[in-house]
């Protein structure tokens, strides 16, 4: 692994494409994210660069860039947005990006009700789901690629933000879009170990949605149970694990578990490919069970703590005009039961009504002409 100084890349004040940096806020394994601010807009935003070691591996380069292109594509309210992209005179690359103040998704394992986790796995499955539409695959989902933030302007507050595409699998046709083609080996697994379905683990080239769709599952699980479905010591055992073996049932560490989403997390988890839903299905289902749960004399347990007995206030009742948000529009959706039922009464009772009057106005005629 290429060695890492503690002086940063970038320096306080230094202009990047009308961006004066601020301050470094993050580092990692293959780069560094700086605060910058837009010298005339005043618009905050992240620059994100490629550490220099790195900008050796072309492919490395290659993925950059196609980060802020696979986001672009989606163009979908929970990707963080992608501004502009260049390399420096040195080849260093860089893409600003949307400054988001929040917290990742492991800051909140067990601190979120039922509603409140199917709510944001609602707007990651939606966004991941309009993702394998335009054929892109993450490849990458984990918590802390998942930023949550306060915004009371939608359902239950927290916003969603999809991060790091830098392993996203684009298509050939994107290509013609600006895509820059990176071969990946047969055989060669990319992800995150703890993360990484079956048929990722054995090979990366060959995965489609339902890999992101496993990811999402074992991310679901995880914030729940506060504890991954597989954990192991060594790299292989862990591919064994997530080869071959059953988790632990989620209902063993989380009480009062709703079944519709112990049974969701648990087809999201299924071995082979086919097993699993898609994406769209995922979200279809929790916006059905979360409309469910807006329905009165819905279970109780559906807004308790996963952690802990239920002795939270049931949140607010939601203005229609966040509850549009996860669910279906009604136009779309057949009445309910209820509603049929009263729509044959209500055009009964109009038809009887009608024949009365018909007759009524015969009689009165027929008396006239008498």
């Amino acid at each position: 692994m290429p060695s890492r100084s503690s002086t940063p890349l970038l320096a306080q004040g230094q202009i990047i494409r009308n961006h004066s940096v601020l301050r470094r806020i993050g580092t990692g394994g293959m780069g560094e994210v700086y605060e910058a601010v837009h010298v005339q807009m005043k618009r905050r935003v992240a620059i994100k660069v490629l550490h220099p070691d790195w900008c050796r591996n072309p492919d490395l380069v290659k993925r950059f860039f196609n980060e802020g292109l696979a986001t672009n594509l989606i163009r979908h309210p929970a990707m963080v947005a992608i501004y502009d992209h260049g390399q420096f005179p040195d080849g260093m690359p860089f893409i600003i990006m949307e400054y988001l103040e929040g917290e990742s998704l492991r800051k909140h394992f067990g601190r979120l009700d039922f509603v409140a986790l199917s709510r944001v796995a609602w707007q990651i499955a939606t966004a991941l789901s309009a993702a394998h539409k335009k054929r892109i695959i993450h490849r990458d989902l984990k918590p802390d690629n998942v930023m949550l933030m306060r915004d009371d302007s939608i359902s239950g507050g927290l916003r969603v933000k999809i991060l790091d595409f830098g392993l996203a699998k684009l298509e050939v046709e994107h290509e013609k879009e600006g895509a820059q083609p990176v071969t990946t080996r047969d055989g060669v697994a990319l992800g995150t170990p703890e993360y990484m379905a079956p048929e990722q683990w054995l090979g990366a080239a060959r995965v489609d949605g339902k890999a992101d769709v496993y990811s999402l599952g074992v991310v679901l699980y995880e914030t729940l149970a506060t504890v991954p479905p597989f954990t192991a010591t060594s790299s292989d055992k862990l591919r064994s694990l997530h080869l071959y073996e059953r988790p632990t049932p989620l209902t063993d560490h989380v009480a009062d578990l709703p079944p519709e989403l112990d049974a969701l997390i648990e087809s999201m988890l299924h071995k082979t490919q086919s097993e699993r839903p898609t994406m769209d299905d995922v979200a279809n289902s929790l916006a059905v069970w979360l409309e469910q749960q807006s329905t009165p004399g819905s279970s109780p347990s559906a807004t308790s703590s996963p952690q802990a007995p239920a002795d939270k206030a049931a949140p607010q009742t939601e203005p229609a005009a966040l509850t549009a948000l996860i669910t279906p529009p009604a136009s779309s959706r057949p009445p309910s039961v209820p509603v049929r039922r009263s729509m044959v009464m209500a055009a009964g009772a109009g038809f009887l009504f009608a024949t009365l009057l018909t007759a009524l106005a015969l009689f009165i005629g027929y008396f006239l002409r008498a």
